[in-house]
């Protein structure tokens, strides 16, 4: 009897290997074609379409039954210098073939296939992160990682998002959407108000309603322009906007002085953002590290920008309630569009950011929760 258990466990064990090896490594999304079928998603890459190791890069398309189109971009850290090079403190690489794009399309966020979504019939073009550029760079940046070799960190980013874009202009048929919402998390929300004027002068300059979305994106930083255009080598006329320490902000206002009313931004953030605090404290100090003392300086950041924002005409949905998945105390979570959580209607807002965004894109614009940025947080979330 031992002896036929042994056997039946080394069977499962092989038919679960097996089953992993076939998910991996040989399920993939077929590449993009002429006139793709509806609700499919297709793989777009190219010769000229690589990440930061100089790999091959892919993005994901799918084509909607709507006359609509979410541009929607993947975060994971940033790369400005070259410790930050050797340290590999962003996405460098797809994991598993088509694995980062599975995680981000299905774990229940904007992206995912969820019924009722007010999303669910749009095309969607999707940028997986590899390349520590925010999604904006062309150029190779030289540095010695730790063991004293010399390699180079491909800032691919903008070249990546190019190729894509112009495959699926030619191949998808998606020139003049009625809506287009362009969007990310993290360093994709970056990359969202970054590259936000490159698609709607270059891809859809007649869509009806044009949005913005920035999720989790606010970093100060002395030098955003110099790391724009030195480290990255970002387009001109991008990096040009990068005027200030607020790199979302300088976006967002050439955004509102090129388009005034006929664009809508959006921009959204928890009050304690522990990911973003511990990014702010090593900009500031050179440490990655995050204490309370460091959320309440992003709280102030927040706090201070949130008139800024106001000013140039940005709605915003400030949020709490989720705590920070590496530290619950006195912490909050770290982006939500990726999320199920994306969906769900706070209770002090009784919205959730998905029915915010669509309310924008039909162009009823609100606030909501940007009170809880003078919030008085003691020991603990509240």
């Amino acid at each position: 009897m031992k002896k036929v258990l042994k056997a039946v466990r080394i069977i499962f064990l092989v038919l679960f290997v097996t089953a992993l090896a076939v998910y991996f490594f040989v399920l993939q999304y077929p590449n993009l074609k002429k006139n793709p079928a509806e609700g499919k998603w297709y793989r777009v890459t190219g010769r000229e379409m690589k990440t930061s190791e100089g790999g091959r890069y892919r993005a994901f398309f799918k084509k909607g039954s709507e006359n609509k189109v979410l541009v929607y971009f993947a975060g994971g850290g940033v790369s400005v210098s070259e410790e930050t090079a050797r340290e590999d403190t962003y996405n460098t690489r797809e994991i598993f073939i088509d694995m980062l794009a599975n995680v981000t399309m299905n774990m229940g966020g904007l992206a995912s296939d969820v019924e009722g979504s007010p999303f669910e019939n749009w095309s969607m073009i999707l940028f997986p992160y590899a390349t520590g550029d925010f999604h904006a760079g062309t150029g190779e940046f030289p540095y010695t990682d730790k063991d004293g070799r010399e390699k180079i960190l491909y800032h691919n980013g903008y070249v990546n998002y190019t190729q894509t874009m112009r495959k699926v202009m030619e191949l998808a048929d998606i020139k003049n959407p009625e809506a287009a919402v362009v969007t990310g998390y993290s360093a994709g929300g970056f990359a969202a108000a970054l590259l936000a004027d490159d698609i709607f002068t270059r891809y859809f300059p007649e869509a009806e309603s044009k949005n913005v979305l920035v999720d989790a994106a606010l970093l100060l930083h002395d030098n955003w322009h110099a790391i724009a255009e030195d480290v990255w080598q970002t387009p001109k006329e991008i990096s040009d906007k990068l005027t200030g320490s607020n790199l979302t902000l300088d976006c967002l206002t050439a955004l509102h002085k090129k388009y005034g009313e006929d664009i809508h931004l959006l921009f959204d953030c928890s009050t304690r953002d522990g990911d973003l605090a511990k990014v702010q404290n090593y900009f500031d100090t050179g440490v990655m590290d995050v204490t309370e003392k460091e959320a309440d300086r992003y709280q102030q950041i927040l706090r201070e920008t949130i008139p800024q924002f106001q000013e140039i005409g940005v709605k915003l949905f400030i949020w709490d309630g989720v705590a920070w998945y590496d530290n619950p105390g006195n912490m909050t979570a770290h982006t939500i569009i990726a999320t199920p959580a994306v969906w769900l209607p706070f209770e002090q807002q009784k919205q959730s950011v998905a029915g915010w965004l669509a309310e924008a894109v039909n162009g009823n614009l609100k606030d909501y929760g940007t009170e809880l940025a003078d919030k008085q947080y003691e020991s603990g979330l509240q």
